[in-house]
């Protein structure tokens, strides 16, 4: 069940820019004068905020469109799908006010999308309404994965996945549909073991269609366009094994979002799959720089992920023990329930299996298994608890 966790929360790539905190709204910077040309429409502006990991930020535009629009959706979704990315990417910790968010605005969402499918009058306005009805059903089974409930989260997605297909089939260019469409088709396609049991029990995707509704959310979606690309490369690192086509991707969201932190992540993510070294080095130095001087919009949690990005590097790519060492205690030097830290741990273990501290390295190790289970660290530690770590064996 670990993989369905990893694509349905969008893989490393949220793991690594799991910990941008964001910072209060006082401190944010009045209005969006970094916001490209073009985009003054209100949901536009509240993703462009989502995007730099400023929920507060974007909570407030939405509502404001929601406040002009009580009888659109549109608002109540993405208000949802804000804290549903605020959720996703804090995974470490527990978010009761957020999780409490999130419920209200997907019921709300669904209310005010039935009420508008009820009351259609033409094909177009229910198709909307669909689209809405049929995301935030989506967007409630990928929550219920990661809260483990998988049957129900399987219900969710067949239920999401045909209410997007009967509003495509209303309205032939409604292309924001496709990126659920997409999603459902490519992973349900490809769950290998017992969940592919269970998605031929419950529901049945297509790889290649899949692939093709996500990129044509990518060409022709208003505003499902950049979570469409996040799914892309996370499939293309992870799934189809080409590092090499997420790059440009990555590359490419980076240049549309050039004050990102999340972006400026993704791309960093790319490189490490690629095991792209003094590539990913010298943007991993970057971050951490931005991070410490908190440039706009980084802050300064975003530390912990360049430290431990700068540690790898030194520790896969350079084999210099010692300079991957100090980056995996200084991340070690405060504990609490992130996955950096669980991550520092099995980092320092294979540096001391590497030094013959076999002793040392069981117990980091050990450590792992006591914290909470992070994207399979814990299988990672029962690994080398059986057998040292040496390079041969590196991820």
């Amino acid at each position: 069940m670990k993989r369905t966790i990893r694509v349905l929360c969008g893989a490393l790539i949220l793991a690594v820019s799991c910990g941008l905190a964001e910072p209060p709204v006082e401190d944010l910077p009045a209005g969006s004068q970094d916001l490209p040309a073009g985009r003054q429409d209100l949901l536009d502006r509240g993703l462009w905020w989502l995007y730099h990991a400023r929920y507060h930020q974007a909570d407030e535009l939405f509502d404001q469109y929601c406040h002009a629009h009580p009888k659109d959706p549109a608002g109540y979704f993405y208000k949802t799908a804000n804290n549903w990315w605020e959720l996703a990417q804090k995974l470490d910790f527990k978010l009761p006010d957020v999780e409490k968010q999130f419920e209200q605005n997907y019921e709300k969402t669904e209310e005010v999308a039935q009420a508008m499918a009820d009351s259609a009058t033409d094909d177009k306005t229910k198709a909307q309404a669909l689209l809405y009805l049929g995301g935030a059903e989506g967007m409630k089974g990928r929550w219920l994965v990661t809260q483990k409930a998988w049957l129900e989260a399987y219900f969710r997605g067949k239920s999401g996945n045909h209410l997007l297909r009967e509003a495509v089939e209303l309205d032939p260019k409604l292309y924001d549909a496709n990126l659920g469409l997409g999603i459902y088709d490519y992973f349900t396609d490809t769950l290998p073991g017992v969940e592919g049991v269970l998605a031929y029990l419950f529901i049945h995707g297509d790889k290649n269609r899949g692939l093709q509704e996500l990129q044509l959310a990518i060409d022709k979606g208003e505003h499902s366009r950049i979570e469409a690309m996040m799914f892309l490369i996370e499939i293309d690192m992870y799934d189809e094994n080409t590092p090499e086509k997420a790059l440009p991707l990555a590359q490419e969201l980076r240049k549309e979002f050039p004050k990102s932190p999340f972006m400026h992540l993704t791309e960093i993510t790319v490189l490490y799959r690629m095991k792209k070294w003094p590539e990913m080095t010298q943007e991993a130095q970057t971050f951490l720089e931005r991070s410490e001087s908190e440039v706009p919009y980084y802050t300064t949690e975003g530390v912990r992920p360049a430290r431990y990005c700068l540690g790898v590097a030194a520790l896969y790519g350079q084999h210099d023990l010692d300079l991957a060492f100090a980056y995996m205690s200084q991340l070690l030097k405060t504990i609490d329930s992130s996955r950096w830290v669980s991550y520092a741990y099995l980092r320092r273990g294979q540096i001391y299996d590497l030094r013959g501290d076999r002793e040392s390295a069981l117990r980091d190790y050990r450590t792992v298994l006591s914290r909470n289970d992070f994207w399979g660290s814990h299988d990672e530690a029962q690994r080398y608890i059986q057998e040292p770590f040496k390079f041969a064996t590196s991820p």
